[in-house]
């Protein structure tokens, strides 16, 4: 009778378990698959971009979220994509800058940048910021190569 008990409570011990780490996993911010991985020429090193079940929201249009984990996580990051017509609009953020790339007439690159204090604004370099503005000179770019190099040039805009 007592092993009985004991294997009873042992398997009410697991269901718990199990039950926490599901919901634990859950609340982590969903990320569901790598969608696509590859390397910087900075301090950064590798990155993984991976798909998740946010949404972004800006000036009243949704964008599907990418989480970028690099080797060096101070460079992690998010990309919020919204897909409008042969040209996607992309925003490479964290709670410290903002920046947007799109196509233009000149091509694909970084259309706008916002920092959250002066302070960050020191830790990018200006000159940068021209370089990225045509990364590719096409009229219009597929997600995943757009996704690429984002997640490949942001950290360069770092000093």
């Amino acid at each position: 009778m007592k092993t009985a008990h004991n294997i009873s409570r042992k398997m009410m011990a697991a269901a718990m378990t199990l039950l926490l780490v599901s919901t634990v996993a859950f609340a982590e911010g969903e990320t569901t698959e790598t969608y696509l991985s590859g390397s910087t020429t900075t301090s950064a090193g590798n990155y993984t971009v991976q798909s998740t079940n946010e949404v972004y929201h800006f000036q009243g249009d949704e964008y599907e979220v990418y989480r970028v984990y690099y080797d060096n996580p101070e460079m992690n990051m998010k990309i919020a994509v919204r897909m409008e017509g042969p040209c996607n609009s992309f925003i490479a953020y964290t709670d410290s800058y903002w920046f947007r790339y799109q196509c233009g007439k000149d091509g694909f690159g970084l259309r706008k940048v916002l920092f959250n204090t002066p302070q960050v604004i020191q830790k990018f370099n200006p000159k940068e910021y021209q370089n990225q503005t045509v990364l590719l000179r096409k009229r219009s770019i597929e997600k995943k190569e757009a996704v690429g190099l984002i997640a490949a040039y942001v950290p360069k805009l770092q000093s």
